[in-house]
């Protein structure tokens, strides 16, 4: 009977209300990925760490190369890309570093249908 009480006790905790009014949203976290060796392959002079989530490593690729490729033709190094990449919307963070150099900024990617598939990068820029 005691292990009865104490199983009941267990859930009635389990279910009870946490004190918070308001449920609290559960995110997927971001899986880093494994860039080494393709640091200078994916379109800025330098990626330097790149992380997905919901979408592969492989598809986190494609997008972060055709992003870069994009911002350079829109304006060179100093460039910036408004366009859809496979289905992927993307901007840039705030470019710090030096001028008529290099800048340091991150890339933020989300599918434009499903904005809880992202891909975020950090990069160098020459310009």
């Amino acid at each position: 009977m005691t292990g009865m009480l104490a199983v009941a006790g267990v859930v009635a905790a389990a279910l009870a209300p946490s004190g918070s009014a308001a449920p609290v949203a559960q995110t997927a976290s971001f899986s880093p990925c494994d860039i080494n060796g393709k640091q200078q392959d994916l379109g800025a002079s330098y990626v330097t760490s790149m992380k997905v989530q919901g979408v592969s490593c492989t598809k986190g690729e494609k997008v972060i190369k055709a992003y870069h490729q994009c911002r350079h033709q829109a304006g060179g190094p100093a460039g910036t890309c408004g366009a859809t990449l496979f289905r992927f919307k993307c901007k840039d963070g705030r470019r710090t570093g030096v001028p008529n150099v290099q800048y340091n900024a991150t890339a933020k990617c989300h599918k434009a249908s499903n904005a809880s598939k992202r891909v975020k990068s950090r990069y160098t820029q020459n310009t």
